[in-house]
């Protein structure tokens, strides 16, 4: 089978989607189907990769729309032509996949990480610019694909809002990597990265400042427990640099609160090491606004550390072990499961398991069928 993944982002872009674009690619090349990814060169990289004699990498020079790759329809082509069948993803790398699937008459794939709908306006301060992105969203999502890929039962439930065809809708999880992300690595001090006493104990954050993962939320909450919360917790983050604005932002509002001595920033590191000092957290902190499928949260799980999370979107689906859950966007209940983390009052839930084997073999199935039709 000849297969065309055409996405925004792809490693060494850091980020959920390409996670999982990569390891489609990686799998389906290794069950002996010819993969071609067709993606930006946000990662740095531009040019073709030949990964294996499966598996060629296109990173393409691409426009930008308010921070999202445009994929030409030009450069795009040839290899929609060449496919047996195209899976793309929200949102602009969608438009020009299926404008191009359906002229040459190739089913057409869309993975639906999230369908935001109403939070648009949650995340987006200006008003205006939230109805263009609900807007936006609504018309990527309407597009004549062949079948919806949505990665949990919440953004299932959201898409069927947009009046999608119930039976075109296809739920297949992504997996988590067990061979890194278990209970029995080797871990490594946080203390000591974010040079904290090594009797205290961290509550740990690592990802991207964005908007939507809640980060500046997290931020409230801690400002309002300061006084409260025993002497020897601190709270890590470790951030991405990517999006800049929000970054300077994050450690503007750490500095102005006199936040310092209760929290620690450290920039990302690459995310074969991340596990081992994840594991080394009293909880980790999901605060996100909007979660597809919440691969921190399933991560965190499978490290079987306390989590303590929002219930936005897919996050009760995928989260696991010793949990707190707090209300999505309430600052005020988010501080209420810190200080209730600190006394070990975890609510446990029984383990949740998430293969990569077993999304690929649906994949491959949802393949064979939508080629047969």
């Amino acid at each position: 089978m000849k297969i065309c993944l055409v996405t925004e982002h792809f490693p060494p872009h850091i980020g959920g989607v390409e996670i999982a674009f990569h390891e489609y690619a990686k799998i389906l090349s290794q069950k002996g189907h010819t993969v071609r990814v067709i993606t930006s060169n946000s990662g740095g990289i531009t040019g073709k990769i030949n990964s294996t004699n499966n598996l060629e990498i296109y990173h393409l020079k691409c426009k930008s729309f308010f921070g999202h790759p445009i994929i030409s329809k030009k450069e795009l082509k040839k290899h929609i032509e060449w496919a047996d069948i195209v899976h793309t993803t929200t949102f602009t790398a969608a438009l020009p996949a299926v404008n191009l699937s359906c002229a040459y008459k190739k089913p057409c794939v869309i993975m639906v990480h999230e369908v935001l709908k109403e939070k648009w306006f949650q995340i987006e301060k200006n008003p205006v610019k939230a109805l263009a992105f609900l807007i936006f969203e609504k018309f990527v999502l309407s597009k004549k694909y062949t079948a919806w890929h949505t990665i949990s039962q919440a953004t299932r439930n959201d898409l069927e809002k947009y009046k999608i065809p119930k039976e075109k809708i296809k739920l297949i999880y992504h997996g988590i990597d067990y061979n890194i992300w278990n209970n029995h690595i080797k871990e490594k001090s946080l203390n000591e990265l974010f040079n904290i006493d090594k009797d205290d104990l961290i509550f740990f954050y690592s990802g991207r400042p964005g908007k939507t993962k809640g980060t500046f939320l997290l931020l409230e909450a801690i400002n309002k427990i300061r006084n409260d919360i025993p002497k020897n917790f601190k709270f890590g983050f470790m951030l991405s640099k990517d999006p800049e604005e929000e970054r300077i932002s994050f450690e503007k509002i750490v500095r102005t609160h006199k936040l310092n001595n209760l929290i620690k920033i450290s920039d990302s590191l690459p995310y074969q090491e991340i596990p081992a000092y994840r594991k080394n957290s009293f909880a980790f902190i999901v605060p996100s606004l909007t979660e597809g499928f919440g691969f921190s949260a399933a991560e965190a799980s499978a490290l079987n550390i306390p989590i303590i999370s929002s219930d936005t979107g897919s996050l009760p689906e995928v989260t696991s072990g010793k949990l707190l859950i707090f209300k999505s966007g309430d600052s005020n209940d988010l501080s209420r499961k810190i200080l209730m983390a600190t006394q070990n009052k975890f609510n446990i839930i029984p383990e949740k398991k998430f293969y990569w084997n077993d999304s690929i073999i649906k994949i491959e199935k949802l393949y064979n069928e939508l080629l047969k039709k």
